[in-house]
């Protein structure tokens, strides 16, 4: 490829798409912070989806006794300015936009890889201690509170894998869920489900003895669940991996693209000289003697042309213009004036 075209469509498509996305994210969650209530009623009258009511449960959840709203909206604003300078960048070619587009994919990109693949997948799956530890202290300090995100997460993870607790239903001993359901030993969700979406269980009395007779997963530690589902599902894990590493470096090859101005192909050869040992780099630049003169070679391309125009001094209304050639004598080109 002979242009920066292709980089160019690529990366501003892209930065469009996830500019929609972050667009419709942040009207979402500024709509739920103003009127949840509106939100439903106009969304389910009109796509009349169960899902409705899920994201704006969602997103009205609180995340350590402040709104989740607070912090997507900042998420969203982050994304779509990311994608301005994207779009900025591949379009007018601007190279601090490029420039500024490459260092927040790449901060975004680390930080998320660092939550989600790190603290989360990586530590779960080497039986982190410190990570069950912080597990544990999650439930006894929010598991139980009114609209609250870690308690969401815990019972989607409890009825998902179930799974109870951590480690088992005795994680839920100090937790605030215990104050407020005194007569209670575990969560229903963990329970043997009759019905999922309605927390039936299958024992009437599940959760309010230890009757090892009852159907329940109380000692079944999620820490240890999670782990037996990373193990299975290691090879999807892997090629989302691949598949998001792939992404990064396709978008920041790009954006280098139109930084140094060159087709693909030459961006990313642009630095493989300096890669090779300096003697071969000495071979690459060596000038090769030739015995052919510059009398003896022939012009094959067009001859440049050039325009000139000359005033007359006696009437300086009168001019004339011609095409003079760049590989004639200059004295072919004298005149004079006869009086």
């Amino acid at each position: 490829m002979h242009t920066i075209g292709l980089p160019r469509t690529c990366l501003g498509f892209t930065n469009i798409l996830f500019f929609m996305f972050g667009f419709v994210g942040l009207i979402i969650c500024v709509w739920c912070a103003l009127n949840t209530e509106f939100f439903r009623d106009v969304n389910y009258t009109i796509t009349k989806s169960s899902l409705v009511d899920v994201v704006a449960k969602f997103v009205n959840l609180n995340l350590w006794l402040t709104p989740l709203t607070t912090i997507l909206i900042p998420i969203a604003l982050l994304s779509m300015m990311t994608s301005c300078c994207g779009v900025l960048g591949a379009g007018c070619k601007v190279k601090c936009a490029v420039k500024t587009y490459i260092f927040l994919v790449s901060m975004l990109s680390l930080i998320a890889f660092w939550i989600f693949f790190i603290s989360g997948v990586y530590n779960i799956y080497t039986k982190n201690e410190s990570t069950k530890r912080s597990l544990q202290i999650s439930i006894r300090q929010y598991y139980g509170k009114e609209n609250d995100f870690i308690t969401y997460i815990w019972d989607y993870i409890m009825v998902k894998h179930e799974c109870c607790g951590a480690v088992n239903y005795k994680d839920f001993a100090k937790s605030p869920w215990l104050k407020t359901n005194p007569n209670k030993i575990y969560p229903v969700q963990c329970c043997k489900l009759a019905n999922v979406s309605a927390l039936i269980p299958v024992s009437k009395d599940c959760g309010t003895n230890l009757d090892p007779e009852i159907l329940s997963n109380k000692d079944v530690g999620c820490f240890g669940a999670l782990r037996i589902a990373i193990v299975n599902n290691k090879g999807k894990i892997i090629f989302y991996i691949i598949l998001i590493a792939f992404l990064y470096s396709t978008l920041t090859l790009f954006a280098y693209c139109i930084i140094r101005g060159e087709p693909l192909l030459g961006a990313m050869a642009g630095r493989f000289t300096e890669l090779l040992p300096s003697k071969a780099r000495d071979d690459g630049n060596k000038v090769i003697p030739s015995n052919v003169s510059l009398g003896n070679m022939v012009y094959v391309e067009e001859q440049p042309k050039k325009v000139v125009k000359v005033v007359s001094s006696a009437n300086p209304f009168q001019s004339y213009k011609y095409t003079p050639s760049a590989y004639n004598n200059s004295e072919d080109y004298r005149h004079t004036m006869r009086k």
